[in-house]
């Protein structure tokens, strides 16, 4: 919820690597052979190779139980908080508490790291948006493989485009194991000269249909498993035309209902975005130092419907 100017000088210490140049070995040429060969080649026509079949989705069979946050500040989450090892291990016990209530939906971890970070200033490109070194998002990926979950990685895009950070996450988008997530709520460019974390900002549906279509490209394209697409809102003006938005097949797209509050607050706003919005699946998010009290891993499954992603921020 708040802006973390201070990752500009943590995130300026981290170098990415200039690109380099290197020729291409050439082959040596064989000899043509003879025109008399050629001759009594028979010719052979190739047969177009079919497409493997595509994995089956993750979704709606286990549910997703992730971490938020960004290791540069603490603040934004319980990704960044403790050691990895001990972060790692919390998160496990969390993903456990869901597991045990419900063992028909086996529960996959993730981390959800905030790969693009909204800015109070609008930094030397002018856009508000922090993009996260690449070495940054290795690192995090890394340590997700250690504890067999997935990387999410989620975007604020204050005045940059949807496209342009997904443009430059696309590397990592490639991997069979790496997600995205909007954050509308960072979102400025409906509002000219808007500050994140001043204003609430939104999304539309046309910028979310872009980033489903470069999933759905990918996951043609590459022969990936199906993909997850996050969608965070609490405000009803944060995807106004909901309706618009058209999930592709190889992506599952989820609505998450962020924000703290009570649980009283949290199950209506659930009901609003989630119930009242039926587009792919439900997710919630808790805030274990924000919201007063914290839901139960058994209040939360007791949302109808039931949530296929939970996180903890």
């Amino acid at each position: 919820m708040r802006i973390w100017a201070s990752l500009i000088g943590a995130a300026s210490a981290l170098v990415v690597g200039s690109a380099v140049t290197v020729p291409l070995a050439r082959e040596p040429i064989p000899p043509r052979p003879p025109a008399s060969a050629q001759a009594r080649k028979p010719s052979q026509t190739k047969k177009p190779v079919p497409a493997p079949p595509m994995p089956p989705p993750l979704l709606p069979s286990h549910r997703i139980v992730a971490y938020y946050g960004n290791p540069l500040d603490p603040r934004m989450g319980v990704l960044g908080q403790g050691t990895p090892q001990e972060m790692l291990a919390r998160l496990s016990q969390q993903a456990a508490a869901y597991q045990a209530l419900d063992p028909t939906h086996p529960v996959v971890k993730a981390l959800e790291l905030v790969a693009a970070v909204a800015q109070a200033s609008p930094g030397p490109n002018g856009t508000y948006s922090l993009l996260m070194p690449a070495s940054l998002i290795e690192s995090e990926l890394k340590l997700a493989r250690s504890a067999n979950a997935l990387l999410i990685l989620d975007i604020q895009v204050g005045h940059n485009s949807v496209a342009s950070e997904v443009a430059y996450l696309e590397p990592f988008l490639k991997q069979p194991d790496v997600e995205l997530a909007l954050d509308p709520e960072f979102d400025m460019n409906q509002i000219p000269g808007g500050v994140p974390g001043k204003e609430f900002g939104s999304m539309t549906a046309g910028e979310i249909n872009g980033a489903i279509a470069v999933l759905h490209q990918l996951v043609v394209k590459d022969h990936l498993p199906p993909k997850i697409l996050i969608v965070h809102q609490f405000l009803p003006t944060m995807v106004l035309d909901w309706q618009n938005i058209r999930p592709l097949p190889g992506v599952s797209f989820i609505m998450d209902t962020d924000g703290f509050g009570n649980p009283a607050l949290k199950i209506a706003n659930y009901h609003a975005f989630i119930t009242n919005q039926p587009i792919g699946y439900g997710g919630i998010k808790l805030f274990y130092t924000q919201d007063t009290p914290v839901m139960s891993p058994a209040q939360v499954l007791a949302l109808q419907p039931y949530p296929l992603l939970v996180i903890y921020q």
